[in-house]
């Protein structure tokens, strides 16, 4: 798996998923990372969350939440992320955290809407966007 993409938006969408939802008795200390579809995805506490990125390399696997958020935030003079995930760990700038479930096939984990924008939506109709499945 090997993919770039905006650093403060990938922090922001791991912060989203590592609340706990009500009802839930446990918080997952992992989050599950998919690069696909010309988007990355986080997946963890019955929460999904996905932006569009440059993958170079499609992939999925499963990392320390708090470790790997952490490890973001600390290169915060930088405004884009290039991740390297082989079998065994993430290769971030010049560190490294161990991985589990790497799988260099991926899917995105749901079916999601995929806009289009048409000219008509520039001249101030916007009940002329549509919207439909990849």
């Amino acid at each position: 798996m090997h993919f770039t993409i905006e650093r403060r938006r990938l922090v922001k969408m791991l912060e989203l998923v590592r609340r706990k939802l009500p009802g839930q008795k446990v918080k997952d200390k992992k989050v599950r990372l998919y690069a696909c579809a010309a988007r990355v995805f986080v997946d963890a506490n019955g929460v999904t969350g996905g932006e569009e990125a440059l993958v170079f390399r499609n992939g999925s696997c499963s990392i320390h939440l708090e470790g790997f958020l952490g490890l973001l935030k600390s290169y915060s003079s930088k405004p884009n992320v290039t991740i390297l995930v082989d079998e065994k760990s993430l290769h971030l700038f010049s560190s490294a955290l161990t991985i589990s479930e790497f799988t260099p096939e991926a899917a995105p984990p749901g079916d999601f809407l995929v806009g289009r924008v048409i000219d008509d939506l520039f001249k101030g109709d916007v009940n002329r966007l549509n919207f439909e499945k990849p």
